[in-house]
């Protein structure tokens, strides 16, 4: 348990970053999943949103350089 208030706070911080980058990455996994339908089938009009999607976890430090790129490329390859 915390014993002063710098780390009270701190912990109080960390459940809120916690939570937001919780709620972020959920929102990013299923916009990577909204690229295909029901069916398997490809829908391309998706394509931009997620990748702007992507962007902005990355700018946000929710999820990595190396993640975004390879999505980025994963996606850009489809047709």
């Amino acid at each position: 348990m915390a014993n002063n208030e710098s780390q009270k706070k701190r912990i109080r911080q960390n459940n809120k970053r916690n939570l937001r980058n919780k709620a972020a990455k959920t929102s990013l996994k299923t916009s990577l999943n909204s690229i295909y339908d029901d069916e398997n089938n490809l829908v391309l009009e998706n394509k931009s949103e997620v990748i702007r999607n992507l962007d902005k976890a990355y700018s946000d430090g929710v999820i990595s350089k190396s993640f975004r790129d390879r999505n980025k490329s994963k996606i850009s390859k489809l047709k």
